[in-house]
């Protein structure tokens, strides 16, 4: 009887350190976020946020930089495998729009939805496909 308890505790004890470990995925995710946070992006929202968004779910994340560029209040979303201007409809009669347009073009496929405002520009994008990805994002969204 006394071997059965030892082994049931034993049994626990490691089941218990064993949750405690991180997964494969976990530290692909703590890599890519260690390594974004170093490239000037904050990585989170509230939930005010992620209600403005209209492609968020669980399995993407919203990644934040500072915009530097001259374009305040735009909101660009995924449909049919590009991105549109969702808001405002206005912005397609200013001047900028086929430059700005252009640009957007250019951004990696992995972007769902972008938000530009006064002070920063809010990404949703899928963060496991790699540090390598957001390069490539941070590049294309800098040259906007």
């Amino acid at each position: 009887m006394e071997l059965l308890i030892s082994l049931f505790v034993i049994l626990f004890l490691v089941g218990a350190i064993s949750f405690l470990k991180p997964s494969k995925k976990m530290k692909a995710l703590s890599q890519v976020r260690m390594s974004a946070a170093k490239e000037g992006f904050k990585i989170g929202s509230t939930n005010e946020l992620r209600n403005k968004f209209k492609n968020w779910s669980p399995q993407v994340a919203i990644y934040q930089i500072k915009n530097t560029s001259d374009h305040k209040n735009l909101h660009y979303l995924r449909i049919d495998n590009r991105l549109k201007l969702y808001e405002p409809i206005s912005f397609k009669y200013e001047k900028q729009f086929q430059i700005v347009e252009e640009k957007i073009s250019q951004l990696p496929s992995s972007v769902l939805e972008i938000i530009f405002y006064q002070s920063n520009i809010a990404i949703v994008w899928n963060e496991m496909l790699g540090i390598k990805e957001l390069l490539k994002i941070k590049e294309a969204v800098l040259k906007i």
